[in-house]
């Protein structure tokens, strides 16, 4: 056994000893394997970003009741009998003998993005001073709340921070309506970072809406709460509504974008793949063909055809982790903290912040690994196999 691994290293010291004579070939697959893995990590930043902002929104205590088939706050309505009903409802956190709820607007209003000067979607929340109660999650960084019955915003720091026009103080056009920038919300990164919110009644008067809202937000007592809330709302014909916690809606929406950006980024990770393959595999055909004679000689020594094998595929895989480890720095240092936007369920922008935890690294790492492997494969078997007659004659 340990004639066999001192055979295996000393093969694998000539295999990569040999590296530099055949530098811009062996640079050439380095750098493609690097490129997969700079691809695929960008991709799985950008999904893991996504999927903390929406992850970290979401409350297990906080039911939100939309209508039924609805899907998102954006296609639903609730009328004023619906909210009278479920004011009524069990299992809801109460304060001075009203139900801890959050009627809400959700608009989708016209932006403009600092870097490029182009349009884009905003949301527009209308609320009331119960959307804080609600949220103890979110509080105001700067600034203070809006007056009710004002035309007033406050915006969420991402929001903010990717669109022009929404410091402090700042006037803004919406509906042919001039509101004021007076409070800036935190949320930890969460979606509502994302949304600006104004008074519910001046909003539901200047579109028009009425008494009606989209969606409900309702503190709930207990884990047994939100079992006994949907049972009173499907005994009655009228509440023709969805009700789930806030954490469920939003892993809904979190996991129909997700899948969105890895049909994507994964498919063009694996085309990138296939051609670091082809770069790997033209290595390492050119490196056994270079190398025939002191391969062959090696054999006539005594080495058997495990050495030969590993020897190969140890070259491989040491131009696949040099890749990987240029393409996982380079990803690191570009994407993990970098700035993003997409669009969310609701059809607005959504800004979070790129990460790469040690998950995808690994993943990056794997696919790596992968190329390396399949990469030295063939051409370690061709080594192996080659008859010595022939390898000597080259």
């Amino acid at each position: 056994m340990f004639a066999t691994l001192r055979q295996i290293g000393a093969a694998a010291r000539i295999s990569l000893f040999s590296l530099p004579q055949r530098r811009a070939m062996s640079l050439a697959a380095a750098v493609a394997i690097a490129m997969v893995v700079f691809v695929l990590l960008g991709a799985l930043a950008l999904d893991n970003g996504f999927r903390h902002a929406l992850d970290n929104s979401g409350s297990a205590d906080l039911a939100i009741v939309l209508r039924a088939g609805a899907g998102a706050e954006v296609n639903s309505t609730l009328d004023k009998q619906q909210q009278d009903l479920l004011d009524d409802a069990p299992g809801v956190v109460r304060e001075q003998g009203r139900a801890l709820v959050s009627p809400e607007l959700y608009m989708v209003v016209d932006g403009t993005r600092k870097a490029h000067g182009e349009q884009a979607n905003m949301t527009l929340r209308g609320v009331t001073p119960a959307a804080l109660a609600v949220r103890p999650a979110v509080r105001l960084a700067q600034g203070r709340m809006f007056r009710p019955g004002s035309n007033e915003l406050v915006v969420g720091r991402a929001l903010q921070r990717e669109f022009a026009g929404l410091a402090l103080g700042a006037k803004v056009r919406i509906h042919a309506v001039d509101w004021t920038v007076v409070g800036v919300l935190d949320a930890n990164g969460s979606v509502f970072e994302s949304e600006m919110w104004a008074d519910l009644h001046v909003l539901q008067s200047l579109t028009g809406r009425g008494s009606s809202i989209q969606s409900l937000r309702m503190r709930l007592t207990g884990a047994d709460s939100l079992a006994a809330l949907r049972r009173y709302a499907g005994n009655d014909p009228r509440l023709a509504v969805d009700i789930k916690t806030e954490q469920e809606y939003y892993a809904e929406q979190a996991k129909q974008s997700s899948d969105l950006i890895n049909a994507i980024g994964k498919p063009l990770a694996a085309l990138m793949a296939l051609g670091a393959l082809a770069g790997a595999l033209n290595t390492m055909y050119s490196s056994v063909a270079e190398r025939a004679k002191e391969i062959a000689t090696l054999r006539i020594l005594g080495y058997g055809h495990l050495s030969t094998l590993c020897g190969t595929m140890l070259e491989s895989l040491a131009l696949a982790l040099a890749g990987a480890a240029a393409g996982t720095l380079g990803a690191y240092l570009v994407f993990n903290g970098m700035s993003a936007s997409t669009v969310s369920g609701g059809l607005s922008t959504l800004v979070f912040h790129m990460a790469l935890a040690p998950a995808q690294l690994a993943k990056g790492m794997a696919w790596a690994i992968a190329i390396g492997v399949l990469g030295g494969l063939f051409p370690a078997i061709r080594a192996m196999r080659q008859p010595l007659v022939n390898a000597l004659a080259e």
